[in-house]
């Protein structure tokens, strides 16, 4: 992507004719020494801006408004002239060497120090490697001596860790070995005879300069150095001091007892002093002790890696660490906790990664884009950066549009920042239908990243934000992730490097904000947390194949499990059955039905299906008038079936209950339940049965019973009730007090329905006339045949 100090970034790309997906076809190789000096100098020119502006004011994010579509580079973004690049004012005498091409694209990509258009070998100048090395200053260490790096180095990391210790402002792992806490039965540090005891307290930097003295077991342990020779370069901050220059900071050491050692040396030696010969002239006199680039030379004989190299080859933008020296030193003791703390975690991962780290091993390479690039549907050319960058947007946007309509979901909205909205509240159904996976979340939000970058750029090419607002923006997106995407909630790994960014952030934030600089936006310094990004990406490349293959496979072939019988559960027997008894109802009613009336025709009978059972579960008849006899026929063998299924699972559980095995408590009630409607049933149906076909009982028996009860009523001495005659003195009476009685429940009531009216009618006529109403009740009562059911009960008493 364009670089600050870049106005335009053309690059090659690779498209589709169609115009269905755009490529970026270009690796940014760059020269390392030329890299850092740029990023250098970006690092004085940004620190300078923000001392100066007052209030720098951060872009807005996102930089366009949700259903603000993707602008048309030719319409927009084309005839306009950007604005001015960050870039490093050059002094033409001092900065000769690298002064015309500094900020070029490829810079040097036509000339004798470059291998040629390939761009992958260098070879430098003295004079050019000198300023460049002056111009990354910022950005590079001052320490020369490796004496400072005792005992915070990578074998001690190493020993550290083995050892399960923390060195004071170092990374803490997890202990390597678990079984340190365990100690010998028979001989531990009180009895044992080879123990070594040392009575002063030992200190973590003893036992890790010395893991073999100072611990009982030392198991992968590394042993650094003890001490580098020491050097006596001093770094000069003034140009134009001699390149030999006596540094105040050598102090010489006193000569203590000197004039006594003068004294003893004269009486020994009493010859004459020594003179050489007259002619004698010391060897290169000729030669001058230093020149212009003496003390250049000297600097980038001690400057670290790559200053201290003639010649190299060209890197990958991506791959060149700007601060990871940083870290690697003595966190400052006045910074904050969460600084010293993010210091600790990158050390952490370089440690890890050190470790972990294996040679890499042949592979063959693919290369995807010269594949396409053979095939009729590609072609190449030379794009604007922002025009490939808009219209990977505008694909991409197409594509997550592309898969929404595929599966029919009108009701959920795609914006152009790549937000998925709900247009109306959704039902439950809705919902779950509209559940897409992680491969297409995950895409989304990669792609709302991508966005974000890109529309950062736009606004600088359209003039609304300058250079630096450009880069303040980018590296607060790049910092900030977890905040303006959504990323982490479908691949909670990269939280990772969302933490690796924030800890870089407090890196920079404080060394950049020292001195006049004070807080707030305004340090642009993008490029160690785009490499984190870029590296992501890299790695979840694999993932995101494999997860939108799956996907894509799904949509097009459908899924597989379809084929395979699946396996029902306990839960599911019930309505497994109940599903595939429906279906097959409905495989035979459209079977048997023209081609014109299916549907809603085959909804009534499934609904008369239903009803059907529900009757039978009742004991009700069912009989629905006017149905077809062979529909009805249908729904009846069907209802058959389930009934038997339905009896068959009932007496199955309750064997299984009854034998005692392990049955859900859920099971046992319904069955309880079941068991009960099937008594009930068969109880009812030997009633009618037993009203239908009479009582079943023997002319033998009959006569048996008869002549029992006529010899049981003899001896009870039983006289009959005689039938109350048709004039009875009392009757009259009788009839009043019954009709007062019936009408008594009704003088409580206010108000009365209408057949409580009638009755009262028929109770007030009875008053009026008795004897009419009295030879009707014993008309009744001598006509009519059935009478109410009397109970005998036979006490027995012993």
């Amino acid at each position: 992507m364009p670089m600050p100090w870049e106005q335009v970034r053309d690059v090659k790309v690779l498209y589709h004719i169609t115009g269905a997906i755009t490529f970026v076809n270009e690796i940014p190789w760059v020269v390392e020494p030329i890299y850092l000096a740029q990023w250098g100098t970006m690092w004085i020119m940004m620190r300078r801006e923000k001392r100066d502006r007052r209030h720098f004011k951060r872009m807005r994010f996102p930089p366009f408004d949700d259903e603000e579509p993707p602008l048309d580079y030719a319409d927009n973004v084309l005839d306009v002239d950007p604005l001015e690049p960050i870039q490093l004012e050059l002094d033409e005498e001092e900065d000769s060497a690298v002064h015309t091409w500094f900020y070029d694209h490829k810079p040097l990509v036509k000339t004798k120090l470059i291998n040629g258009p390939s761009y992958r070998k260098w070879h430098l100048s003295l004079p050019i490697m000198a300023t460049l090395y002056r111009f990354a200053g910022q950005l590079l260490s001052d320490l020369v001596d490796r004496n400072y790096f005792y005992l915070f180095d990578m074998e001690s990391f190493f020993t550290a860790k083995a050892l399960n210790m923390c060195i004071p402002g170092g990374p803490k792992f997890e202990p390597l070995y678990r079984d340190m806490e365990k100690g010998d039965e028979d001989w531990n540090e009180f009895n044992d005879i080879n123990k070594l005891i040392i009575r002063s307290p030992l200190r973590t930097e003893y036992r890790i300069a010395f893991p073999h003295l100072y611990n009982n077991r030392p198991r992968k342990v590394r042993l650094g150095p003890y001490h580098t020779p020491m050097i006596m370069y001093i770094k000069t901050e003034d140009p134009d001091l001699p390149a030999f220059y006596y540094d105040p900071l050598i102090h010489p050491i006193t000569a203590a007892h000197k004039d006594r050692r003068d004294k003893k040396v004269h009486e020994e030696d009493d010859d004459d002093d020594f003179e050489l010969p007259v002619g004698v002239e010391p060897l290169l006199i000729d030669t001058q002790l230093y020149t212009d680039t003496t003390a250049a030379g000297i600097s980038l004989l001690y400057a670290p890696r790559p200053f201290n190299m003639r010649s190299g080859r060209t890197r990958r933008a991506e791959d060149i660490p700007l601060v990871s020296e940083w870290f690697k030193e003595h966190c400052p003791p006045s910074y904050p906790v969460k600084v010293r703390v993010s210091y600790q975690k990158l050390l952490k991962c370089f440690v890890l990664n050190e470790l972990h780290h294996r040679p890499p091993k042949a592979q063959k390479k693919k290369h995807l884009f010269r594949s396409l690039a053979a095939t009729k549907f590609f072609q190449s050319t030379e794009l604007d950066w922002v025009e490939a960058g808009l219209q990977v947007c505008r694909q991409g946007y197409n594509m997550l549009n592309l898969l929404i309509h595929r599966k029919n979901l009108n009701y959920l909205h795609l914006d152009y920042n790549f937000n998925l909205k709900p247009v109306k509240t959704l039902t439950t159904k809705e919902r779950k239908k509209s559940r897409f996976g992680n491969a297409f979340h995950l895409c989304r939000e990669i792609l709302r990243l991508t966005k974000l970058v890109v529309d950062a750029n736009v606004q600088f090419r359209l003039g609304n934000v300058d250079a630096f607002q450009l880069a303040d923006g980018l590296q607060y997106i790049f910092s900030h992730v977890g905040q303006l995407t959504g990323m982490y909630r479908y691949k909670y790994r990269l939280m990772r490097q969302i933490r690796m960014c924030k800890d870089l952030k407090h890196l920079i934030y404080y060394r950049f904000n020292t001195g006049p600089v004070g807080k707030g936006p305004g340090c642009g310094f993008w490029a160690p947390m785009w490499r984190v990004w870029l590296f992501f990406l890299r790695g979840i490349v694999p993932l995101l194949e494999r997860w939108l293959g799956n996907l894509l496979a799904r949509q097009f072939e459908g899924r597989h499990s379809k084929g395979v019988a699946k396996t029902v559960t306990k839960q599911r027997v019930e309505s497994h059955f109940d599903l595939e008894l429906r279906a097959a109802v409905m495989h035979d009613v459209l079977d048997a039905m023209p081609e014109g009336i299916k549907q809603n025709k085959a909804r009534v009978i499934l609904q008369h299906l239903s009803e059907a059972w529900r009757c039978w579960k009742a004991n009700i008849p069912w009989k629905v008038p006017g149905l077809p006899v062979p529909i009805e026929n249908m729904i009846l063998r069907y209802v058959k079936s389930k009934a038997d299924w339905w009896t068959n699972v009932a007496h199955y559980n309750r064997e299984r209950i009854r034998r005692g095995a392990t049955v859900d408590k859920t099971v046992c009630r319904k069955n309880l339940g079941r068991l009960t409607r099937l008594w009930l049933k068969a109880e009812q149906e030997r009633q009618h049965n037993y009203l239908k076909d009479g009582p079943y009982v023997t002319p033998e028996e009959a006569v048996a019973i008869y002549t029992t009860t006529v010899h049981w009523l003899e001896s009870r001495k039983f006289s009959p009730i005689p039938f109350p005659p048709l004039s009875y003195k009392h009757d009259t009476k009788l009839l009043i007090l019954a009709l007062e009685r019936l009408k008594e429940s009704y003088s409580v009531a206010v108000r009365l329905n209408q057949q409580q009216r009638e009755e009262l009618g028929l109770i007030e006529q009875a008053y009026d006339n008795p004897h009419e109403a009295l030879s009707r009740i014993k008309r009744h009562l001598l006509t009519q045949r059935a009478f109410k059911e009397v109970g005998i009960e036979l006490i027995f008493e012993l």
